[in-house]
């Protein structure tokens, strides 16, 4: 059956001002799904501008225990992804590149996140059932060896990325961008799959009313194979972000991320789609730079790591 990205992304393919940033760069920290190719949202820079660099970090934390009659998996860990990117537009062009470094750990985030969901009475899952701040990041499908990923640092795939505006009018935006994600990450680690993966997305930016944008984009991206855990060939992903300008320097956010399974012949629900809501907020400096934050929560229950909190930097250098 092909997959298709989340029924409520595929209604929403508006969005903000094209020389606005859009979106947050939100990706999925599922530790077992890594390796597999998922765009984050890109700004769009003005034309003829110099080379903007960003930093990000996502800190994630996972206890998800699955098992079937033909798998199984331990899910127990905390991971640090800092992604280093630099963009810039060349004409009608805007090109970017991104790597990406992953660490893996116990942790320490189990007691907080413990109280968070009592606090808000969510689901707590299989939190009770495993010692806080401990280690496990385990798979295995009948009839083939266990994939067992130890603790420790690793670099992720590349990313090399291209996006041209098709359209614009005073309040709309639209862009097709293209990708290729080169084996640059390690597939013990599960950080890479050791194939050359690529993609192609439409990103859509329409004002909605002086302080209101909605942004969104949907795409598709192929996975190369490679990888020890049988990622599904295709997967369709999707974005759509309301944004509220409160300030001329500060915008407040909601988005949705999703996509379809990114393991092949899977029943088990962390290995299949997943759709994740982002709050978040984005602060402009005089200088050109901008700082965003927000918490990532999986509104598709055991479909994703339990919370993640995200924290970029974007600037100009010599602005």
């Amino acid at each position: 059956m092909r997959p298709t990205p989340h029924p409520l992304l595929l209604t929403c393919l508006l969005l903000a001002p094209a020389a606005n940033a859009a979106s947050l760069a939100i990706r999925d920290q599922n530790p077992l799904t890594r390796a597999a190719y998922l765009p984050v949202a890109a700004d769009t820079l003005p034309a003829g501008s110099a080379w903007h660099l960003d930093a990000q970090l996502q800190w994630s934390n996972t206890v998800n225990l699955g098992a079937t009659a033909q798998e199984r998996l331990v899910v127990d860990a905390e991971s640090v992804e800092v992604t280093l990117s630099a963009q810039r537009a060349v004409g009608d062009w805007q090109l970017r590149a991104s790597l990406p470094v992953v660490r893996r750990s116990a942790g320490v985030l189990d007691g907080f996140i413990d109280g968070w969901h009592r606090a808000f009475g969510l689901p707590q899952g299989a939190r009770p059932t495993v010692p806080r701040n401990a280690y496990a990041l385990t798979y295995q499908r009948l009839g083939s060896a266990p994939v067992a990923v130890a603790a420790g640092t690793a670099l992720g795939d590349m990313q090399l990325e291209a996006g041209r505006v098709l359209r614009t009018s005073p309040t709309s935006a639209l862009s097709a961008w293209v990708g290729l994600e080169l084996p640059t990450g390690d597939r013990t680690r599960l950080t890479g799959n050791g194939a050359v993966d690529a993609a192609g997305w439409l990103a859509w930016q329409q004002s909605l009313a002086p302080r209101w944008t909605l942004d969104a984009r949907a795409g598709w991206s192929h996975s190369g194979g490679g990888g020890l855990l049988p990622l599904a060939r295709n997967v369709g992903f999707g974005t759509a972000t309301l944004g509220w300008q409160a300030t001329g320097a500060v915008q407040a956010l909601v988005q949705l991320d999703a996509h379809s399974a990114l393991v092949r012949d899977t029943s088990l629900p962390f290995l299949s789609e997943a759709v994740l809501l982002t709050l978040g907020g984005r602060y402009r400096l005089q200088s050109g730079a901008v700082f965003e934050a927000g918490v990532v929560e999986d509104i598709q229950v055991n479909h994703s790591p339990d919370v993640s909190f995200q924290l970029r930097w974007r600037w100009a250098p010599g602005r």
